[in-house]
């Protein structure tokens, strides 16, 4: 008589899920794919709880806005179509790309910050202090004093390490902390990207 299979199958773990964002080659950016891990950590901000709804519409609409505004393809560049898309003397999706870029460098820092506690083992941590330090680093002085009353109470409404691990299902925390590193290491390097570019072709200078 077989014996029934006692075979353990891998619990799917939420933040393994979530794609890296796509490596700089040859100066260029893969759109499609810089989109699926843009989407991807709009995912992760919902999981964060309904506290964050305001940052998670703001970053799904400017994603939104650039799959309307662009014709592209599996192998279109972001920066190319920026450049066509203002030469042509539209602004649609470079503009959100702009302010979409911003919010990235927002949960750059959040999650510079959480590596940096997560390796000293460091779990009691004031996280509003974060959020409100990575908001004014990043987001803050692009933002009316109405916006930033709204961010400042989502500030302090953040939920704790313990929490944030919770809600992303983290049940092994080395393997989380390599996850988000990994993540955040290309999150960094195709925004500086984004953000040279638009310093290089002197694009939006004038947009808070």
């Amino acid at each position: 008589m077989a014996c029934a299979s006692t075979k353990v199958t891998k619990k799917n773990v939420f933040y393994d899920i979530i794609k890296p964002f796509p490596p700089v080659i040859n100066g260029k950016i893969n759109l499609v794919k810089f989109l699926e891990s843009a989407s991807d950590l709009v995912t992760l901000i919902e999981h964060l709880g309904k506290i964050y709804a305001p940052v998670k519409y703001d970053m799904q609409g400017n994603i939104d806005k650039i799959k309307k505004a662009c014709v592209f393809d599996k192998t279109s560049c972001l920066l190319e179509l920026m450049l066509d898309e203002v030469g042509r003397g539209k602004t649609a999706a470079t503009e959100s790309i702009l302010w979409l870029n911003r919010a990235l460098l927002l949960f750059e820092l959040i999650f510079q910050e959480i590596i940096s506690h997560l390796k000293s083992n460091h779990y009691d941590v004031n996280m509003d202090k974060i959020f409100i330090t990575a908001y004014e680093g990043s987001l803050k002085k692009y933002h009316n004093w109405v916006t930033q009353q709204i961010f400042a109470l989502i500030c302090k409404m953040s939920p704790t390490l313990p929490q944030i691990m919770k809600s992303l299902d983290v049940d092994d925390v080395k393997s989380f902390e390599t996850k988000l590193l990994n993540f955040n290491i290309t999150l960094h390097l195709v925004r500086c990207k984004i953000d040279d570019f638009f310093k290089d072709h002197n694009m939006f200078v004038e947009v808070k």
